[in-house]
C-alpha cells in the first residue's frame, strides 16, 4: 500500500513527526475525531463553535503541524466558504441582518473545524495506517479500496498532467483567450484522459495477475493503551462538554 510519487507538502508531509496525537492508536484516533465533529455540529452557540474550532487547532499545532500546513489545508476550502458565508448572510436580502451574519459565521466555523480535525487525523499518521484503520473499523472494502486509488493516482494524473505543460512550455506555447489556445487545452485534456485511462487498465491488469480481489491488505491492527483509551475520553468529554453548554442544561 505504498503510496508514492506523493511528494512533501502533501497531506501526510509530517506523518513521521512524533506527538501524543501522532502516538494515539488510529482507529480510536478516528472515532474520536468522528464524534467531535458531530458534536460541533450541534452547536448552535457562535463563541462555544469557536472554542471548538480553538481546540481542534490547538490539538494540532500541539502535535507540531506547522501552521502554515494548516493554512494551505484551508485555502482549498476557503474560496467554498467564503461563497457560502455571502449566500448564507443574505439569506433574508439587504440590508444585512445580525441574525444572517451570526448564522453565516457559526456554518463556516463548523467547516473550518471539520476541516481541522480532518487535517489532524490525516496528518499525523500515514496514509496506508489510515486505510488500515478503516478496514480494521469494517467499512465496506470496495469503497476503501476506490478512495484509496483515487488518492493514490491524483497524483500521478497531477504529474502528467504539469509534464504537459511544460511540454507545452518548451513549444513556446502562450495560452490566450483564441481559438488555437482552447484547441490546444482540448488535445492536452484528451491526451491526459487517455494515457490515465490505459494507465488504470494496465494496473488493473497488473493486480488481478496477482490475486487482487478488491480488498487492500490491512495487517495486524495496534493495540489499544490506556493512553489511547484516556484520549478518546478527554476528546469526547470536551465536546459533550460542549453540546451541554450549548444546550444549557445542568452540568
Amino acid at each position: 500500500m505504498g503510496v508514492g510519487h506523493i511528494h512533501g507538502q502533501d497531506i501526510d508531509a509530517h506523518a513521521g513527526l512524533d506527538s501524543w496525537l501522532h502516538r494515539w492508536e488510529p482507529r480510536l484516533k478516528i472515532a474520536a475525531g468522528t464524534i467531535f465533529v458531530v458534536g460541533v455540529v450541534l452547536l448552535k452557540s457562535l463563541p462555544l463553535a469557536a472554542a471548538a474550532f480553538g481546540l481542534a487547532a490547538l490539538a494540532v499545532f500541539s502535535a507540531g503541524l506547522p501552521a502554515r500546513f494548516l493554512a494551505g489545508r484551508f485555502l482549498w476550502v476557503l474560496p467554498f466558504l467564503s461563497l457560502m458565508f455571502i449566500t448564507l448572510a443574505l439569506g433574508n436580502g439587504l440590508p444585512l441582518s445580525a441574525a444572517g451574519l451570526s448564522f453565516a459565521a457559526l456554518v463556516c466555523l463548523k467547516a473550518l473545524t471539520a476541516v481541522t480535525v480532518m487535517v489532524a487525523l490525516l496528518g499525523t499518521q500515514p496514509l496506508q495506517a489510515l486505510f488500515s484503520a478503516l478496514a480494521h473499523l469494517r467499512l465496506p472494502p470496495l469503497p476503501l479500496t476506490a478512495l484509496f486509488l483515487t488518492y493514490r493516482y491524483l497524483f500521478l494524473f497531477r504529474d502528467e498532467l504539469h509534464a504537459a505543460q511544460r511540454s507545452l512550455a518548451a513549444r513556446a506555447f502562450r495560452p490566450g483567450l483564441d481559438r488555437r489556445s482552447f484547441r490546444a487545452f482540448g488535445e492536452l485534456t484528451g491526451t491526459v484522459l487517455l494515457g490515465a485511462l490505459d494507465r488504470s487498465e494496465r494496473v488493473h491488469r497488473a493486480m488481478s495477475a496477482r490475486g487482487f480481489e478488491g480488498r487492500l491488505p490491512a495487517g495486524p491492527a495496534r493495540a489499544v493503551r490506556g493512553a489511547d483509551l484516556a484520549k478518546g475520553l478527554v476528546s469526547v468529554a470536551a465536546v459533550v462538554l460542549l453540546v451541554v453548554l450549548d444546550r444549557g442544561l445542568p452540568i
